[in-house]
């Protein structure tokens, strides 16, 4: 599939999608996590690459970040654009070269958008080439080990388990949560591995707790988190 299909995909699910990450448990899991480990900023120049509907974009320059969301979707830079006035947006192919100069950033932030696209390997050799030395790369991705598993229910109606037929194989499914968008699953090591030969040094990675342990088995990650740096 190729990354224009995908775009319009989330062209049509841009709306559905931005209403939902404001009232999803999941979504406030997320943010959470970034919360804590960006604090507070000084003026660092940051890029939100795949920005969606700006939500990141517009926590990073509210905790002093120069911030720059870019996005593929026209309509989720709409969205954001009307929403977050105060931050730079622009529409740009993630999958093509960057428009930016070398080592124009200290911070790359990629939320939940590596597993949406079918080729990560260019883009994170972008990523290394407009980092600056010393800068971070983070990024999270829905945790490919348990995705796409089928919930185990008991009879008190808990989610105990997940069962898992597939999970080194690389393939493609539809998603339909907010439209049909496509999903990319790979294991966690093509993205190491991936992020590694671009030239990136891996410092932590968190599989943070996002379930209820009550409804749903707390114990198993929703999302994977991992931050590099460039040496």
């Amino acid at each position: 599939m190729g990354f224009n299909k995908t775009v319009h995909q989330w062209e049509n699910a841009a709306e559905s999608f931005a209403a939902d990450q404001e009232r999803s448990e999941y979504a406030d899991c997320n943010k959470a996590v970034v919360r804590d480990r960006f604090k507070l900023l000084h003026g660092e120049a940051v890029l939100d690459l795949g920005c969606g509907y700006g939500y990141y974009t517009e926590y990073f320059r509210s905790i002093g970040g120069k911030v720059v969301g870019v996005d593929g979707a026209e309509s989720m830079i709409r969205i954001a654009k009307n929403r977050y006035p105060s931050c730079s947006f622009s529409i740009v192919d993630i999958l093509e070269p960057l428009p930016f100069a070398e080592s124009s950033f200290d911070i790359l932030f990629c939320n939940q958008v590596l597993m949406d696209i079918e080729r990560i390997e260019a883009l994170l050799r972008e990523c290394h080439r407009i980092l600056k030395t010393g800068g971070i790369f983070y990024f999270s991705i829905v945790h490919p080990a348990f995705y796409h598993g089928k919930w185990q229910v008991d009879e008190k109606g808990c989610k105990y388990a997940k069962a898992i037929s597939l999970y080194r194989s690389e393939f493609t499914l539809q998603n339909h949560f907010w439209g049909e968008t496509a999903h990319f699953h790979r294991p966690i090591s093509h993205y190491l591995n991936a992020a590694a030969d671009a030239g990136f040094a891996l410092k932590h990675t968190d599989e943070p707790k996002c379930y209820d342990g009550v409804m749903k088995n707390a114990d198993l990650p929703l999302f994977f988190f991992a931050e590099y740096k460039k040496p």
